[in-house]
């Protein structure tokens, strides 16, 4: 035996599946510290059994499934595979090559497989002991191994030891033995305290054995006296019923002929509360009209009432309205005096303003001549006023452009050479953030395209495993099925071996004798009649039914025994049996011809059993002359050909008598001895074929949860690797980001300068070019300046002696034009006040106008209400009489 192979995947540092081949020679791992060289030892280590994380340098069992890198996800499970040559059968196993298998899922759930077929741990124990090559055996030496061997107790150096010399196993399985033989000893202490508990309960059960059996004897005689008192109660009960059958006729003829002239009365009764009621209906509907009528008399009253209230009112309205008329024509007299002397007054106004008016205009046209002169100078003054401050303007304007020109020629000039230092700075970093750019864009797509890749795959898997577990999921419920199939069946076969054994259904007689046949207290007793036939299932209700209580006979060996078992009922009083003597019972079979060619014969009942040819005599003497038919009516036609001569029985258990009597009726489920044993031979063959069907499907399951374990592992693995993926594009998306807003940034910057440096190119060239024209236009405009102020100053002499004769002028006419605005504003003042005397003397027409119209008004409103009044009292005159 040597190792050959080992294969690992998902195991530690081996996430893919990896093969190390072995030779018979020594085969050496060298590699440098931390390149996973003791991973494989743990591998054979965990392979071959190791519980212990602690011995596999981990914290939990979950630490030896590959984890995961930065740039690889996850896997799901952990397998390791050793496989070992087995040519010298050093291994308790037939085959040349054995692999041992084992697999670990981060749910936590493990299998053992040896040469792919699941085991259990204790097997892969046991295939290695006395070899060397358990998880603790001498051929796996760990560093620290042998500084323990040397260094440890005695008891483990003996176990070493032991291992090596190849006793470990015999220790082992002797250690299992006694173990095991603890336990029997365990049983037998119980299964002793339960013999003695129960013995000393064999002598009361005894006595009240026998206070049963006087019961069920008295419960038979108590019976069969109920049954005669029921009868005689029955015959006197039906003598009473009769008698009270007449009793109730004579007063169910008295109970018509009374209910018949209630009815009447009923009738007589109804029709006098129907013609109260209507009487009654008639007086309220009479009351209810002359309450009504009042009510419209009282109504009409009020009204009229009202109407009259009215009158005296408007009267009094009228009497007012001539009082308010001659207070309006004494007012309207004294409006129109004042009205005279306002206008009076006017006039006089008027006429004093005319005269003032003639006097301001000939000062008006003198003032206008000064006031058209002196607005010429103002306006030649103020024009060379603004075109000196214009050239003042102009010559401090020339002189800042010249002062400025030079130091904003300097700064624009420092300026574009910042940019342009700036400009050389940024460009390095530019070209490298367009590199960062592009590597970030590539490793987008990359990341992309392998998230898109790694979802299109899970959704493949997920739909594989929904179709696996769905199959997973029919295969445990057929599992489930035949289980509970399997459980009901032999449910239903251990009750009908019960009954077997217990004879349920046999006579307390039989049970008796068959009970002390077991006890060897009687000899020479075979047994009933149904243990030693057996009848197929067809045939079985209609043999039941030919032997009827025959069915329960006792077969003797000799008359002796019969003797001796008649006697023994007979001493215990248990019962009356028939008992068989085989050598004294035989029989004839029947043989009538042509019965063989009647319509719907079977066969004899005899032909259709089978038994041991040392009972055909009695089986002939039983059946050897019933005949079995298919139906009643071939078996009534049988009979009647034969004159009656012989019993027939049909399949479904009516019987046509010898003599002609015939008994039937409906079959009795599951009633019958013969079909017991037919029916628990049946369910046994049934449950042997569901399990063997159990077994199938077991296997299917086991087939089926590896497949669904070892997908759904790979399907955790793929969503792993899709949440890194997809954390990984979120952190490249995010450099790109980052790398798209730097470059933005910088690039904006950058045409931001490269315009500000072209502006301030312009700016340079435009201000050199103002400096030279600025210099020559301020000598010219020096120049004109100085004429202009010559101007101005003979022009503002002669403003100034025009200016004080047009003051005096200006003062006399005030005066008048004061004059004349006061008598306008009191003319104004007296046109208001004729206008509101004028405007209160047409309110005052308007209003006796106003009052003319409400009297006559009122005076026809008075007119009609009397007249209403009239009709009114007139209407509730009528309205009372008719109430």
């Amino acid at each position: 035996m040597y190792l050959k192979a080992i294969e690992l995947q998902g195991f530690k540092s081996f996430p893919d599946k990896t093969v190390l081949q072995f030779g018979k020679g020594i085969t050496a791992v060298v590699g440098p510290n931390g390149s996973g060289k003791s991973n494989i030892s743990d591998a054979m280590r965990w392979v071959l059994g190791e519980q212990s994380t602690k011995n596999l340098r981990g914290s939990k069992m979950e630490d030896v499934i590959f984890s995961g890198t930065d740039a690889r996800r996850a896997v799901g499970f952990a397998e390791v595979t050793l496989k070992l040559d087995n040519v010298d059968r050093a291994l308790n196993n037939d085959n040349d090559e054995v692999s041992v298998t084992r697999r670990y899922y981060r749910s936590g759930e493990s299998e053992y497989k040896i040469n792919g077929q699941p085991s259990r741990l204790k097997d892969i124990h046991e295939l290695f002991m006395d070899t060397g090559l358990g998880r603790d055996g001498y051929s796996m030496v760990s560093q620290g191994k042998i500084e323990t061997l040397i260094s440890g107790k005695s008891n483990e150096r003996r176990d070493m030891l032991e291992e090596a010399a190849g006793i470990s196993h015999y220790r082992y399985r002797r250690a299992d033995a006694m173990r095991r033989l603890d336990q029997a000893e365990e049983n037998l202490l119980r299964l002793r305290d339960i013999l003695t508990e129960l013995e000393t309960r064999v002598g009361p059960l005894k006595a009240q054995k026998e206070k049963a059996e006087k019961f069920l004897e008295y419960s038979e005689e108590k019976k069969s006296l109920d049954i005669g008192l029921c009868l005689h109660t029955l015959e006197k009960t039906k003598n009473t019923l009769r008698e009270q059958e007449k009793k109730i006729t004579v007063a169910d003829s008295q109970y018509n002929d009374v209910c018949r002239v209630l009815d009447d009365a009923a009738k007589r009764i109804d029709n006098a509360i129907l013609e109260a009621q209507r009487i009654t209906i008639e007086v309220d509907e009479i009351h209810r009209a002359s309450s009504q009528l009042e009510e419209q008399a009282a109504l009409i009253e009020s009204q009229a009432l009202v109407h009259e209230n009215s009158i005296l009112h408007n009267n009094e309205t009228i009497e007012r309205i001539e009082r308010d008329k001659e207070n309006e024509n004494e007012t309207e007299a004294e409006i129109d005096n004042q009205i005279k002397l306002t206008n009076d007054a006017i006039n006089e106004l008027q006429a004093a303003i005319k005269d003032k008016k003639k006097e301001l205009s000939g000062f008006s046209e003198e003032l206008d001549l000064i006031t058209a002169k002196n607005s010429e100078s103002a306006l030649e003054s103020v024009e060379l006023s603004e075109k000196m401050s214009e050239l003042s303007l102009l010559i401090a304007d020339k002189r800042v452009v010249c002062s400025t020109a030079v130091s904003s020629k300097e700064e624009i000039e420092n300026r574009i050479s910042v940019i342009e230092e700036n400009e050389l700075s940024r460009k390095p970093i530019l070209d490298e953030l367009e590199k960062e750019k592009a590597k970030a864009q590539d490793e987008l797509d990359s990341v992309t395209a392998k998230n898109e890749e790694l979802t299109n795959s899970l959704s493949g898997i997920e739909l594989l495993a929904t179709k696996r577990l769905e199959k997973l999921n029919a295969l445990k419920e057929k599992e489930n099925s035949l289980s509970n199939e399997i459980q009901i069946k032999n449910s239903r076969v251990g009750m009908l071996s019960d009954m077997e054994k217990n004879m349920e259904g046999y006579q307390g007689s039989v049970k008796a004798v068959m009970r002390e046949v077991k006890h060897n207290v009687l000899k020479g007793i075979h047994a009933p009649v149904s243990q030693i036939i057996s009848v197929k299932d067809k045939y079985a209700l209609a043999i039941e039914t030919a032997l009827g209580a025959q069915i329960q006979n006792i077969i003797t060996e000799t008359e002796s025994d019969a003797k001796k078992a008649i006697n023994y009922l007979k001493e215990n009083r248990v019962g009356r049996a028939t008992f068989l003597p085989l050598t004294s019972v035989k029989g004839n079979k029947l043989n009538e011809k042509g019965l063989d060619d009647c319509y719907g014969y079977i066969n004899l009942a005899s032909e259709l059993i089978d038994y041991d040819n040392k009972y055909q005599g009695v089986i002939t003497s039983l059946l050897g002359r019933t005949v079995v038919a298919e139906d009643l009516d071939a078996a009534v036609q049988i009979a009647k050909q034969y004159a009656y001569k012989f019993k027939i029985v049909t399949l479904d258990g009516q019987v046509v008598n010898a003599g002609g009597s015939m008994t039937g009726g409906a079959k009795l489920q599951n009633a019958g001895i013969l079909s017991r044993a037919n029916e628990i031979e049946k369910l046994t063959e049934e449950c042997k074929s569901l399990n063997e069907k159990l077994d199938e499907a077991k296997k299917d399951v086991a087939a089926q949860q590896e497949s669904y374990s070892s997908l759904n592992a790979e399907l955790e693995g793929c969503k792993a690797e899709i949440a890194f993926t997809a954390e990984e594009k979120i952190r490249v998306e995010g450099v790109l980001a980052l790398k798209n807003g730097q470059l933005e940034t910088i690039l904006a910057a950058k045409k931001e300068a490269d315009d500000e440096k072209e502006n301030l190119i312009k700016r340079k060239n435009e201000i050199e070019a103002n400096a030279k024209n600025a210099e020559k236009e301020l000598v010219e405009l020096q120049k004109t300046l100085q004429d202009v102020e010559n101007d101005l100053a003979s022009l503002t002499g002669d403003r100034e002696s025009l200016q004080q004769k047009r003051e005096e002028l200006t003062a006399k006419a005030s005066g008048i034009n004061l004059e004349i605005a006061t008598h306008e504003k009191e003319i104004e003042a007296k046109t208001e006040e004729v206008e509101r005397l004028k405007g209160r003397s047409t309110s005052h027409k308007d209003r006796l106008s106003q009052l003319n119209d409400e009297i006559e008004e009122i005076v026809n409103k008075n007119k009609e209400l009397t007249k209403l009044i009239d009709v009114l009292k007139e209407d509730a005159g009528k309205l009372r009489s008719q109430s």
